[in-house]
């Protein structure tokens, strides 16, 4: 066997291209960016990063009616997007496999909230397993295919951020030819294709075909129940681990403990209370109560950890299984060996170990509070908009960094698309004295911001939208998005017109600005505020990472003898920008590095007593 060592996510795309994955679709969103990222690498797979996830879903979801095995990835938020087609999906079934790979961030290290994306399956009827480690994401990601299949309907593959992002051992199966953790010189059977379906009966869900489809999806999720307990009887996606021995109590005496588990949470639990029993779940919707009840009768108790919310905990104790879980573990959060073991300790179980270890929300480690990059093109916007004391409606992507000091002058961030709606209702509220507007970037306007748009300009809504246009999806790595000449593939394309999009849709007052020019900044915001009716400013410099760093800019210099220490230069928040230990009148004097600076000159057009000027050439 070839062993490697792989992220989960990079797992996953290995065990779909072996399944026979053809068609690949998704849009960027931590922590689930990786799997598709990583499937466009292999041959044989049209990968493409869609301009949302309800429309990767369904891009997935007719490659798969036209008989080809399809993959979706997405992150929690990503699949209340897809929701429709989701739910829709599961009750026509489908032709060739399809596999939905939707990945939750307990901790928000990234995410707006903690959606427990596990409700999913039960929502939907989706069948769902949950791999704990990278051999898992690569195995349970060939199983889900077969699965998909086999039951006529489509199968999510639930990982967490930190099953997506861990590197663990991965032994291949050794059926594809090559070697490597990556994709060259590899080779795999040509993969079949089944007949493509013309089912008007199966696909149009009007009510004449839906009602005799929910009852065959009520079947298949009949026989589904009883190929989860079969496979947990078998120890296939269910697997028993002996307890090493009784556990002490508190106070004296010992307990035959058990612990039901899956994914993240159960490598938590191993960690934490090793001595005890465990029933990992690999399969957690439909979920097998047999098997689990049969476990529970070899212990004296029965403990289920899992993150988030009692999901497992309120369908073990509906069946009259007596088990505790969120009594004692918090439902919050991601949950480590030391919550875990802290929890165990709260239930009596006799664990010293836990009590001294530290966990990241006692205060003991040290905050990294995120900052825009040097030379970042949405600094000098966020500047003026403080400047001028407006109310902002933000949207997602890395302008939300403007809500953290020093900016600190964005008053919303809510989700995808978001921004431009909640301006046009908080303007029909009566607005601002100082005024206010929608501010979005150029990836997720095109996501979700046009319908927000078109709505404010048929309503002939009175509104300001800023549109920052970095020419990349930057949040989440760089990735294409319709804005870009190239695809995911490196297949040229021609990229959307923002501002022809804006006039299209019934805009009649457009500003393009370059945000490095930080008194057109000021008069652009002015012109919109003051316009009657929808107003559009285009901010016009590409994220300063992607495609490319600024080149051919002078990084700037501190005259320090000038300097008055009056911190106006440091309101930016620009990490190149520093204090030194030199002081005026009891405040420090600042220095710029020269070796990080892009030479967006923001600092020296803020600097009144002229002490910044160029220095030498900055980074090409």
């Amino acid at each position: 066997m070839d062993t490697h060592l792989m992220l989960g996510n990079e797992a996953v795309a290995r065990g779909a291209w072996e399944a026979g994955v053809q068609v690949a679709a998704a849009y960027p969103g931590t922590p689930s960016t990786e799997i598709v990222t990583n499937l466009a690498r292999y041959d044989g797979v049209y990968a493409e990063w869609s301009t949302n996830e309800k429309v990767a879903y369904e891009v997935a979801f007719g490659a798969a009616m036209g008989g080809v095995r399809a993959l979706t990835a997405m992150k929690s938020a990503g699949g209340s997007v897809a929701a429709d087609p989701l739910i829709s999906s599961v009750y026509t079934g489908v032709n060739g496999g399809l596999v939905v790979c939707l990945a939750g961030d307990p901790g928000m290290a990234s995410g707006m909230t903690e959606q427990d994306d596990r409700y999913f399956g039960r929502i939907s009827s989706m069948p769902m397993l949950e791999p704990a480690d990278s051999q898992e994401c690569y195995e349970y990601a060939k199983r889900a295919f077969a699965m998909s299949e086999e039951f006529d309907v489509p199968v999510m593959v639930r990982l967490s951020i930190q099953t997506a992002h861990q590197k663990s051992i991965v032994r291949f199966d050794g059926e594809i030819a090559g070697e490597g953790d990556g994709p060259a010189g590899l080779t795999r059977p040509a993969p079949e294709r089944r007949p493509p379906d013309r089912k008007t009966e199966k696909y149009c869900l009007l009510p004449k075909f839906s009602r005799p489809l929910h009852r065959s999806l009520l079947e298949r999720v009949e026989r589904l129940r009883v190929f989860a307990e079969a496979s947990a009887a078998s120890g296939d996606l269910a697997q028993v681990v002996p307890a090493a021995g009784p556990v002490p109590l508190q106070g004296g005496g010992t307990a035959r403990i058990g612990v039901v588990s899956a994914g993240a949470a159960y490598l938590s639990a191993r960690e934490a209370l090793p001595g005890a029993a465990f029933l990992k779940l690999g399969m957690i919707h439909p979920l097998p109560l047999d098997a689990i009840r049969a476990f529970a009768q070899t212990v004296d108790r029965l403990f289920v950890v899992e993150e988030l919310e009692p999901y497992l905990e309120e369908q073990i104790l509906a069946a009259g299984i007596l088990c505790e879980g969120k009594q004692w573990f918090p439902q919050w959060g991601e949950l480590t060996a030391v919550r875990v073991g802290r929890g165990f300790s709260a239930a009596g179980l006799d664990l010293p170990r836990w009590a001294e270890e530290k966990a990241a929300e006692d205060g003991s480690v040290i905050p990294r509070p995120p900052v825009l990059c040097t030379g970042c093109p949405h600094r000098g916007m966020a500047t003026a908009m403080k400047k001028l004391n407006l109310d902002v409606h933000g949207d997602i992507g890395c302008y939300d960094l403007t809500t953290l000091p020093p900016v600190s002058h964005m008053h919303s961030a809510v989700e995808m698309g978001a921004s431009i709606p909640m301006e046009q209702g908080f303007m029909r509220a009566g607005g601002s004295e100082t005024g206010s507007l929608a501010v979005i970037g150029d990836s997720t306007f095109l996501h979700s911001g046009l319908t927000g748009l078109l709505n404010a300009v048929h309503q002939r809504t009175d509104l300001t939208l800023l549109i920052q246009d970095n020419s990349i999806t930057a949040m989440t790595g760089g990735q294409t998005n319709p804005g870009n000449e190239r695809t995911l593939a490196g297949v040229e394309t021609k990229p959307v017109d923002i501002a022809g999009i804006c006039k299209a849709l019934g805009v009649e007052q457009i500003e393009i600005v370059d945000p490095y020019d930080y008194e057109a900044c000021l008069a652009a915001l002015k012109a919109g505020l003051a316009y009657e009716g929808p107003a559009v400013i285009i901010t016009n410099r590409p994220c300063m990472l992607f495609p490319r760093k600024i080149g051919g800019e002078e990084a700037f210099t501190v005259d320090e003898d000038v300097c008055n220490a009056c911190q106006q230069c440091m309101k930016l928040g620009c990490p190149s920008l520093s204090h030194t230990e030199a002081e005026h009148k009891g405040r420090h004097k600042v220095k710029i590095d020269e070796e990080t600076c892009t030479g967006c000159s923001l600092c020296e057009q803020l600097c009144k007593p002229g002490a910044i000027s160029k220095a030498k050439a900055g980074v090409a």
